[in-house]
């Protein structure tokens, strides 16, 4: 599965270079925020997640149940099952890396193009403009990945709280690995809302309300 998809490279390079046709701004706008929303990607991002946080666990848990066997075929057998799931985490990482960079520039591009016909005056802002910001966080794409933020949240907390309830003097690397849970929850969060805030922030170009206040907090 192409992580962008061709439609969306040229406008992505017209972004970044700050050159594009406003006449085509909405349209650009649409197929960036389409490409980027997509259930596919959204659903590899949570088999990638799955297997980072799976893999770490089983692997570490496998590495410190294998400290504890005397040597022999079984204790072979726990590092191997072990290794082998530390490179599915490894794996899933690098897909999640990947899918935040291709998101991180999809979103900027779209943002780039839902501000560019009010930045050039093309389109002038109006109070009717108040409403896409807000109603975008209840269309079904967004809705599911703010409710996944949420839960990011609530794992990157359970993750990291882990090292104030489990004996890690015992168990260091199975309070390894839920840190690392809890890092890789907390970073997961952050590359979904943010893609988020990019698309609602370019939504808000037209809201002379935000608009308004953010300039003033600029100019303060």
């Amino acid at each position: 599965m192409p992580l962008i998809r061709p439609a969306s490279l040229p406008l992505i390079r017209a972004a970044e270079g700050g050159s594009g046709d406003i006449g085509q701004a909405d349209a650009a706008a649409r197929v960036l925020r389409a490409d980027y929303e997509r259930w596919s990607r959204l659903g590899w991002g949570t088999l990638a997640y799955l297997g980072a946080v799976l893999g770490t666990l089983v692997g570490l848990a496998m590495l410190e149940a294998a400290s504890e066997l005397s040597w022999g075929a079984g204790r072979a057998a726990v590092v191997v099952i072990g290794c082998v799931a530390l490179i599915i985490a490894v794996t899933s990482l690098l897909v999640l890396y990947r899918l935040w960079r291709t998101g991180r520039r999809l979103t900027i591009a779209a943002a780039w193009w839902l501000r560019l016909p009010f930045r050039t005056g093309q389109r002038s802002r109006r109070a009717p403009f108040w409403y896409a910001p807000r109603t975008v966080q209840y269309e079904p794409r967004i809705l599911t990945r703010t409710t996944a933020g949420a839960l990011l949240f609530l794992m990157a907390i359970f993750g990291l709280s882990s090292v104030f309830f489990t004996d890690a003097a015992r168990m260091p690397l199975l309070t390894a690995a839920m840190v690392s849970i809890g890092v890789i929850s907390a970073l997961c969060m952050c590359g979904i809302l943010g893609g988020i805030m990019r698309i609602t922030s370019g939504l808000a170009e037209g809201d002379p309300l935000w608009t308004g206040v953010r300039d003033r907090v600029r100019g303060a």
